[in-house]
């Protein structure tokens, strides 16, 4: 959809009048900018992905950002070309696409409208674009996406391949491989895989690109991801070899309801030659296989997902090479796959992130070594074991995120078995298989291995940073970088768990606190999009949909988990201006509420047993998830306030759904939505006010932020009711906060949108429990799952307040009525004490930067704003006549709007450009 802001068209002409301003300052010698017709449009991507290779091309996106400059730079118009060739984009020939000027302000998520691709085909393309004073740029540099498989007949006949030896979903993982004879060397040559389970790609005894885990998660009875890889370089004229190693996926119940007794895989490979000749290799019964020296371990569920045998006396040296002699292999087994989706993975896949020495090494007993990485992390350990072990000799790993209180590790059932070559060259590491941990308890070393034979490898989906913070307070920077590090550790596989070790569930109500901040800390738009097709496949007949997605079992929940689909989809769009997810996710939406319908008595929500949890009732209707004090099992929140928990979560829902459905058009809807919301609003504030006029339920935190939140408490019952949550904190709590989950985030929410900066400086500054400085004082190098420590050390419970950082000390906001930043917020948060912040985000236009310094009475603050961007900017606590922009008056300066003081308030709109103010605090 190409929609035109109502504010941007009103506000190119002042843009043009704003940059010819700018224009004569710089033949006056204030400006040194390059001008615009030498300049180029940069950063460009596909789906939101850098030169992907495998994308569904007949849905395609293309983005691109304006480079910096002057104030007031926006984009009036765009002009593409596409080809099938660089030398036809390069010469101007726009076989595929050639755009006439579109007048348009949109540069994020353009559909792609050209000749669509086939199958491992490459698009190249390059944009130019035209300012607001309509100069155009340069061409950018070139670009391309190659198109994946995203349909069965894509495959041209290749074959699901399995091992038919393994029995109750476990065996030696399968080898697997084929021979083809090349008539010259290849121009361009793309492997396209499948894999229901995990594989890695090998040609000519060369490994295919650097993924771990590969693919992503799915739920393999209706989707499996298709990737694919340009092996160009890797295959050559004469006779080649291409060799799949195929291992389990991620949950053993979704393998086994897809009907499948082991993982399955699919192959196409293509190859374009000098010649002109274009070869075909397909998976099918002429491929070869065998047993490898890899065998799983643990049942591939929550608990015991295990990990791997790897006996190095059964490895198979060079088996992919062309020359390897098969003959003794057995042909490929072809399993009956029932039909699925197939979907390119446009998400980036997992990679080693990092890599770092172990910190120690101690027996703690005779014959155990314990190995201290030093930090918990998810991922792999790499051990050199040289001569520390004989031919055939067990070496046993487990691995413990934390040490119990009785002396014992908490180890979740993760382990390995290593049975060594004994030839001075035995090196561990796993193959398909991840833990989470930070300490690695060994048995069967001769002698103790040294810090330096150990190595750390972290592995995530390998999405990019978009923020960076840094303040004078060591306390919450520290808390910032460990959300930041645990956040990594949560999400492989193109979805976000509750904990990488014990359950690795991709859990609503944990991900629907964490994802407003993880999306201001990193560029997720192609997770969150994935992700959004598990929480769209997890829907059932009745519209409920369960508390985990891909639903692999049991596992408990309520209202607040399974509304993730709806304030996921509508997060992204909101954030990342990305408005598929809704598109797509609308009707599920619209599905689930009508379920939640059918749950509500007396005009609200009841408590119900879903169907994410149908088997242990308990687990049902949960409200906000383990505040201080609070135990999973017994001793939870009482019920009156889950029931008001639960019905103010449904308000939220229905505002959410309520902005999709106008965004969308379907005004009926959304005005449903609104009466809905607002009917049920009226009742909670009915009937859950105490007799005190001030608090609801139990009166705790979040049962008093929720409803000022979510608009709930009238406007004349605001104030107070704000009072009383601001003496809880501060007399009742002692400055400390009393919330869990849910309770964490929409206080975190309200206190930000309320500007109190300085509560939230207060509840998150402190050592003591409950806090983060009492996990750091505890030795945490991630966040715990509980405030005292109980359970997982690597959990989502609580990193909500990673938005804090960025949305409210750095002050960088989205506004929904501009979703995806095309203007937003930007209030530093100069109430919070700090003396010094500097942050930024990368939204989709460019780079935001707000970087503030309090200092003897006069506050300094240095503002970036993208091209194509507008900010509503506020100083607060300042004498507003105080107040310059550089060294003039703020209705003297260029780029500043709707100038307005109030109080201690200065407030003005930013047009894109570089600014500095300065003001005296009040």
């Amino acid at each position: 959809m190409n929609r035109f802001p109502r504010f941007w068209a009103v506000m190119l002409p002042a843009l043009a009048l704003i940059a010819a301003g700018c224009a004569a300052r710089a033949a006056e010698g204030q400006d040194t900018a390059a001008p615009f017709t030498a300049l180029q449009p940069v950063d460009l991507r596909c789906e939101d992905l850098t030169n992907p290779v495998g994308v569904d091309a007949g849905s395609a996106r293309l983005s691109w950002r304006s480079p910096p400059g002057e104030r007031g730079r926006a984009q009036s118009a765009y002009q593409i070309l596409a080809a099938s060739t660089q030398e036809n984009l390069d010469q101007g020939r726009g076989d595929l696409l050639q755009t006439p000027k579109v007048f348009s302000i949109q540069s994020h998520l353009v559909p792609y409208t050209g000749r669509v691709p086939a199958p491992g085909e490459i698009c190249w393309w390059k944009v130019r674009v035209w300012n607001e004073r309509g100069e155009v740029s340069q061409w950018s540099e070139p670009a391309f996406f190659v198109a994946g498989i995203a349909a069965e007949a894509d495959w041209n006949g290749a074959a699901w391949m399995g091992a038919d030896w393994f029995e109750d979903f476990s065996g030696p993982l399968p080898l697997f491989r084929k021979t083809l004879n090349l008539s010259a060397p290849p121009r361009r040559a793309v492997l396209h895989v499948c894999a229901l389970g995990h594989f890695d790609g090998w040609i000519n005894s060369a490994r295919v690109g650097d993924a771990a885990l590969d693919p992503a998660v799915t739920d393999y009875g209706k989707r499996g991801l298709t990737r694919a890889f340009d092996v160009t370089g890797l295959l050559r004229a004469g006779r080649n070899a291409v060799g799949i190693r195929l291992a389990r996926g991620w949950h053993s119940a979704i393998s086994r309801r897809a009907g499948l007794e082991s993982p399955v895989v699919r192959v196409r490979l293509q190859a374009w030659l000098e010649n002109g000749e274009q070869v075909e290799c397909v998976s099918g019964g002429d491929w070869k296989m065998a047993p490898g020296e890899v065998t799983p371990l643990g049942k591939m569920t929550s608990g015991d997902y295990g990990g791997e045998t790897i006996d190095a006396r059964k490895t198979i040296e060079n088996w992919a090479d062309p020359d390897y002699s098969d003959s003794d292999w057995k042909p490929a087994a072809l399993p009956a796959v029932p039909p699925i989706a197939f979907t390119p993975q446009a998400v980036e896949p997992n990679r080693v992130i990092d890599t770092f020495p172990a910190v120690s090494v101690s027996e703690p007993e005779p014959g155990l070594w314990l190995i201290d990485m030093g930090r918990n992390y998810t991922g792999r350990l790499r051990l050199a074991l040289g001569g520390a072990v004989g031919p055939g000799g067990e070496v046993k790993l487990e691995y413990a995120d934390c040490k119990c209180p009785d002396g014992s590790w908490q180890t979740y059932s993760q382990r390995d078995v290593y049975i060594a070559r004994g030839d001075g060259t035995d090196v561990f590491e796993n193959r398909f298989a991840y833990h989470a941990f930070r300490w690695v308890l060994v048995k069967g070393l001769a002698r103790a291995p040294r810090p330096e034979d150990a190595t750390g490898l972290q592995i995530s989906t390998d999405y990019a940073s978009a923020a960076t913070f840094a303040c004078d307070n060591p306390l919450l920077q520290r808390t910032w970088e460990t959300m930041r590090h645990t956040f990594r550790c949560l999400s492989l596989g193109g979805y976000t768990v509750d904990c990488p070790h014990r359950e690795r569930l991709g859990y609503g109500g944990d991900s629907g606190t964490s994802m407003e901040g993880a999306m201001m800390n990193f560029s997720l738009g192609p997770l969150y999009r994935k992700w959004a097709y598990d929480w769209r496949d997890a829907q059932i007949e009745n519209g409920d949909v369960p508390y985990t997605a891909p639903h692999a079992q049991d596992a408990g929940g309520g209202p607040a988990w399974s509304g993730f689909c709806v304030s996921m989809p509508w997060m992204t769009w909101i954030i990342n201006g990305d408005d598929q997810p809704i598109r797509e996710g609308y009707p599920v939406m619209k599905r689930w509420l009508q379920f939640i319908e059918t749950r509500m008595r007396d005009g609200i929500l009841q408590p119900y047993v879903g169907v994410g949890c149908a088997g242990s009732p308990e687990w049902n209707f949960l409200g906000d998830w383990v505040p201080p004090g609070r135990e999973q099992g017994g001793n939870r929140v009482d019920d009156r306030s889950t029931l008001f928990f639960n019905n103010c979560y449904l308000v939220y829902a229905l505002q959410a759904a309520e902005q999709v459905a106008r965004y969308l058009g379907h005004a009926e809807d959304a005005d449903q939505f609104r009466r809905k919301a607002d009917a049920l609003a009226r009742t909670l504030h009915e009937r859950f006010l105490n007799p005190d006029g001030v608090t609801y339920a139990n009166g705790e935190q979040p049962y008093l932020a929720m409803p000022l939140l979510f608009g709930i408490t009238p406007p004349d019952k605001r104030d107070a009711v704000f009072r009383a949550l601001e003496k809880d904190i501060l007399e009742t709590r002692g400055g400390k906060l009393n919330t869990g989950m849910h309770g964490t985030y929409f206080m975190t929410r309200l206190l930000i949108e309320s500007g109190r900066n300085d509560l939230l400086a207060r509840i998150f500054g402190h050592e003591e429990y409950p806090g983060y400085g009492y996990m750091f004082r505890n030795g945490a190098t991630t966040i715990w799952e509980e405030w005292d420590g109980e359970n997982s050390q690597i959990h989502n419970t609580l990193l909500s307040p990673m938005l804090w950082f960025i949305e409210g000390l750095g002050g960088i906001r989205p506004d929904p009525a501009y979703p995806g930043f095309r203007e937003f917020i930007l209030r530093p948060g100069l109430e919070s004490g700090l003396g010094r912040v500097d942050a930024s985000y990368r939204c989709p236009y460019g780079r935001i930067a707000c970087r503030w310094v309090v200092d003897n009475g006069t506050v300094t603050v240095e503002a970036e704003i993208p091209p194509c961007t507008a900010a509503r900017f506020t100083l607060p606590g300042v004498d507003p006549a105080s107040v310059r922009e550089g060294d003039r008056a703020p209705d003297e300066a260029e780029g500043l709007l709707d100038v307005q003081s109030a109080g201690n308030e200065f407030s003005c709109r930013l047009l894109s450009g570089s600014y500095r103010f300065t003001a005296k605090r009040k």
